[in-house]
């Protein structure tokens, strides 16, 4: 199984918020065995850089310490058509990031994981990673 995860799972962990003593990407790193499993979009690495904590050095090299594991999924002609595709049919708002995210997800026959659902709900052909968030 490929997981994409989204900006928010990375944005959870570098705040070290956790349920039960574990960050929710923790958590999947400890559910799957091989980190190859887990991707993220070049779109979630654009977001990322787009927090002014970046501009710092030492939190720029914590946030390369995290993603650098995991296989980077490219933006491609492919993910363009479809994210436009998503923004263009889609019932309610979808933003150009989220929309980039979920197309390349879509593409890569990978599950999202994003603690932002609401965002991503209603895209058809979307398969969402259920995570334990601690909350009902």
């Amino acid at each position: 199984m490929v997981i994409v995860i989204d900006t928010s799972i990375i944005i959870d962990h570098l705040r070290r918020r956790s349920v039960g003593g574990f960050t929710l990407l923790e958590q999947l790193i400890e559910k799957f065995s091989s980190e190859d499993s887990i991707t993220v979009s070049l779109i979630t690495i654009q977001e990322l850089y787009r927090g002014l904590s970046t501009r710092n050095i030492s939190e720029e090299q914590r946030l390369l310490q995290v993603i650098s594991p995991y296989a980077t999924l490219p933006y491609t002609y492919e993910v363009a058509e479809l994210a436009g595709k998503i923004t263009r049919d889609s019932k309610v708002p979808v933003e150009f990031a989220d929309a980039a995210i979920a197309a390349t997800a879509i593409l890569n026959d990978a599950s999202l994981a994003t603690l932002n659902k609401r965002h991503f709900k209603d895209i058809s052909g979307l398969e969402l990673f259920e995570l334990d968030t601690g909350t009902s």
